[in-house]
């Protein structure tokens, strides 16, 4: 009674659930990990970039849209059959999952209309795909001696909060292919040069704990700079000498042309 009570208090008034969640939810806790006492569990990671939409050297960030998808398996969650069930993204509420975060965000949010973006699909093994669309706004440590002839190199960390490597280990799903999307990005000032993954452990006081780094190099678009900025900037250092082939009694050119030459100089 107790066990169905507390099911049943996390679903809203007037709705039932289907019985094989039923059945699956029946003495389930999700304020246990799965493998509690039984090794860490393993969750496997991978990412779709979707956009990047700003790279801003002032406050050395950059704004990304990603689908962050979680996999891991749950003993709990074993069902008989051969089909995996995909849940409403708002039965999540009732399972474990893992608590992950993103190192060095400034701003983060996750995506809601028309309703949260989050996906569950639960497979006959146990195993879980959790997947959710964020957009994030994460820092980035650029060195701009070079500007604009310069290449940085940001990271992307998923970390975890509060279990450490006794309790949850990350993976990336497929190595350096886990990151997708990379390829068919366009930027106004950068190409995305390389990029790869890598895993790694994050030392605090309060113990080890997992950390899985996207690394991807930007390289700065020159031929933008040259249109916009030297070009018109030699421009007007050339029209600058005009002034001298001009008759010293002819005063209304000279200064019509030191206005105009003024005018674009204190625009740019």
């Amino acid at each position: 009674l107790l066990e169905n009570s507390l099911l049943y208090a996390e679903v809203k008034e007037g709705e039932i659930l289907p019985p094989t969640i039923q059945r699956l939810m029946k003495g389930y806790n999700k304020y246990l990990r799965p493998f509690f006492d039984n090794g860490p569990v393993t969750v496997g990671m991978s990412l779709d970039i979707a956009s990047i939409d700003t790279i801003s050297e002032i406050n050395m960030d950059y704004t990304a849209t990603i689908f962050l998808r979680q996999r891991w398996t749950d003993e709990r969650l074993v069902f008989e059959g051969n089909k995996s069930l995909s849940l409403d993204g708002r039965l999540v509420e009732l399972l474990w999952v893992p608590d992950t975060f993103i190192v060095d965000s400034k701003k983060s949010f996750l995506h809601d209309i028309t309703v949260e973006n989050r996906l569950i699909r639960i497979f006959p093994n146990g195993t879980v795909l959790y997947a959710l669309r964020i957009t994030t706004t994460v820092a980035c440590n650029m060195d701009l001696t070079k500007y604009p002839m310069d290449k940085q190199t940001c990271t992307l960390q998923l970390e975890s909060w509060g279990y450490n490597i006794n309790d949850v280990m990350f993976y990336w799903t497929r190595g350096n292919e886990s990151v997708s999307g990379l390829d068919t990005l366009q930027l106004a000032q950068y190409t995305v040069e390389d990029h790869y993954t890598s895993v790694s452990e994050a030392v605090y006081e309060t113990g080890h704990y997992p950390r899985l780094v996207f690394h991807f190099e930007l390289k700065r678009s020159i031929l933008y700079f040259i249109l916009e900025t030297y070009v018109p900037s030699s421009l007007l250092v050339v029209l600058s000498w005009v002034s001298f082939w001009i008759s010293l009694s002819s005063v209304p050119a000279r200064i019509c042309i030191g206005i105009h030459l003024f005018g674009n100089t204190h625009r740019r």
